[in-house]
């Protein structure tokens, strides 16, 4: 009797391992499929605003990411954008605002000529550890974490080797705030409920999806400062296409705040940080982007 109950049982896991692979490969199915001949048009020609796009998720040597469109947007913070940093920044400080946002001036406009690749979360301890003993050096950090403490080389060799790079501060930005030029990456009002803040450590990656950029990228309002590819420079006026940033400087730049932040104005999607290139701390990791090809 013992014995079929433990037969019977066994088959009933086995079972539920089926149901639960078809079901996981339902989920997958789409996002291994080409593009249709409507999203391949539409990210080739380019949007004028957010709601022209529906987000396009696919897995690319083995992660996820969302394709971003073509397009024209306001890189930088206006005037009026700054009044919600400076009103958050005069909170956090009790009085007067002690920071100066002079580096996301002047609001200029940017046109990306091409679609792109962009990873719709930054990428985590588990994809970073490449061999099972990196993997136990990893288990003091949860392997769903993004991936911290590496420096912008270090981002940019991982991403290579994924046949990727680090995206530029404009693509970052078009990702995170799209035509429309939003405040933070779901609209222009501050909700906590949607940023990845005021953390005692690093949180699981898309563990906020109601946050969800206009593209489809996740966690890029806090979570963990991410690493782009430019140099720092200040904004000029002029609209740019397809900038890449300064040729040479001293600071690399971090976007998206991060885990630790304790204000809304570190999470806007104009928020610029600036690091050395050798920096690394559990504030900063990465994520990376690709060019586009259907």
């Amino acid at each position: 009797m013992t014995k079929r109950i433990l037969v019977i049982f066994l088959l009933f896991i086995l079972v539920l391992a089926i149901v639960a692979g078809f079901v996981l490969s339902l989920r997958t199915v789409p996002k291994l499929l080409p593009l249709n001949e409507t999203e391949r048009t539409l990210a080739m020609q380019g949007v004028t605003s957010n709601d022209d796009w529906t987000p396009v998720v696919r897995r690319r040597n083995g992660v996820d990411m969302v394709l971003v469109p073509a397009g024209c947007f306001q890189m930088g913070a206006t005037d009026f954008q700054l009044q919600e940093a400076m009103t958050s920044c005069n909170q956090y400080y009790g009085s007067s605002c002690q920071i100066d946002f002079e580096n996301e001036q002047p609001p200029h406009q940017v046109c990306l000529s091409e679609p792109f690749w962009f990873g719709q979360t930054a990428v985590t301890n588990l994809q970073y550890s490449s061999s099972f003993l990196q993997t136990l050096g990893s288990l003091s950090r949860d392997l769903t974490w993004p991936r911290e403490s590496v420096d912008w080389q270090q981002a940019v060799d991982f991403c290579q080797k994924r046949g990727a790079r680090l995206p530029t501060e404009a693509e970052w930005e078009f990702a995170a705030r799209g035509p429309d030029a939003l405040i933070y990456p779901w609209g222009n009002d501050y909700d906590i409920h949607k940023a990845t803040l005021r953390k005692i450590s690093p949180a699981p990656v898309g563990e906020k999806p109601e946050g969800v950029s206009w593209v489809g990228a996740l966690d890029m309002s806090g979570g963990i400062g991410e690493w782009v590819n430019d140099w720092y420079g200040a904004y000029s006026s002029e609209a740019r296409i397809d900038p890449q940033g300064p040729s040479e400087g001293e600071f690399r730049i971090v976007r998206g705040g991060d885990w630790f932040a304790h204000a809304s104005f570190f999470v806007r999607t104009t928020y610029r940080d600036t690091k050395d290139p050798d920096f690394a701390t559990s504030s900063v990791g990465f994520r990376c982007a690709s060019e586009f090809s259907p």
